[in-house]
């Protein structure tokens, strides 16, 4: 039997975000989507979409939004794209439940979390078909399995996404909560405190870390936990309930317009750097914009594929089984109510 303490240490990792967004349904529902538009301030002829992004400043698989900004994409298709950058999926998540913005990039097994609370949104497309959360450590500390992870110090971000996963990890692997020291971090934090020694280990993007590393001449090394016995979903896009019910087809426009962004991404990541980095006024240098899309890219779906962004219902029930098992979530909400494909573009 669990301690008190125990206990109290996995809702922290686990369901700490399960609770705030809890908290939120009742003023989303009420908020409907009064807060999510501005259409005084959108051009003429134009829809105003307001969309959560999931960092709080930008990293390389935000290329196709900066992208479809700069070369007028949005506008191609008939949108005034406005954008938040709150912090993390478990805040973009808040953002968009409560109708301050109609749809966010997120972390889907997060999403599933929130839903199960009742924060009504609905997920309109997966992006990225493999899940790459986990922890990445610097040379010198050994991650080849779960069972490396006991005595860590690892830092995870409240708002984010491995927030929702850390916890569910520990327990599939039957990892005593206490046997780990989890530090909770800025997003913006994690990387810098690996670095310098203040924890052993960071949960997020194993991509980004160990690409963010070599760029200054450090090696690291990482763990997805799909690879440690927790296959999740990962990133996609969310909607809030009122809007898609209202602008369905603002929706699909706006996936359309996304495809288009993600696909040029693809064919020229070089140049959907360039893009990305000017806008982030230096906190993202080309290079290394370069080498992190170097590693997402092959975890999304082909924008050429007539069924992309499909939402597969098998997914869905694994992910909320793993959330349920092992991350502490509850909540009557059915996995195929969680998504819907009908916003997607078939063109």
């Amino acid at each position: 039997m669990r301690t008190r303490r125990e206990s109290t240490h996995v809702r922290r990792v686990g369901s700490a975000l399960i609770a705030i967004l809890a908290a939120t349904a009742l003023s989303a529902c009420a908020a409907g989507t009064q807060g999510g538009t501005d259409a005084e301030s959108s051009p003429e002829g134009l829809t105003p979409l307001t969309l959560s992004l999931d960092w709080n400043s930008y990293v390389a698989y935000h290329a196709p939004f900066a992208l479809a900004e700069e070369s007028g994409i949005w506008t191609e298709h008939g949108l005034s794209v406005q954008q938040t950058m709150p912090g993390g999926s478990g805040d973009a998540l808040i953002e968009v439940g409560t109708a301050k913005t109609d749809l966010a990039w997120a972390d889907l097994s997060t999403s599933a979390a929130s839903m199960l609370q009742g924060v009504p949104v609905t997920a309109v497309a997966t992006v990225q078909t493999k899940n790459a959360s986990g922890l990445t450590v610097l040379e010198g500390t050994s991650l080849e399995s779960a069972a490396d992870v006991p005595g860590m110090r690892i830092g995870s971000t409240p708002g984010g996404s491995d927030a929702t996963l850390i916890g569910a990890f520990l327990r599939a692997n039957d990892i005593d909560p206490e046997a780990v020291d989890i530090v909770n971090l800025p997003a913006n934090g994690k990387f810098a405190a690996l670095m310098t020694g203040e924890v052993d280990a960071i949960s997020g993007q194993v991509y980004y870390y160990v690409s963010s590393a070599q760029s200054q001449g450090v090696t690291a090394t990482g763990k997805s936990y799909s690879d440690m016995g927790l296959d999740v979903l990962d990133h996609g896009f969310v909607a809030n309930d009122a809007f898609l019910a209202e602008q369905p087809e603002a929706v699909t426009r706006f996936l359309a317009a996304y495809r288009e962004a993600l696909a040029r991404t693809i064919e020229d990541p070089a140049s959907a750097c360039t893009v990305l980095t000017e806008k982030s006024e230096g906190a993202l240098l080309p290079e290394d914009c370069e080498s992190q899309l170097e590693g997402w890219l092959p975890l999304v779906g082909d924008p050429a594929d007539p069924a992309w962004g499909t939402n597969e219902a098998a997914d869905w029930t694994s992910t909320v089984d793993v959330l349920t098992e092992f991350g502490g979530a509850e909540g009557d909400r059915t996995p195929a109510s969680m998504f819907t494909n009908e916003a997607l573009p078939h063109e």
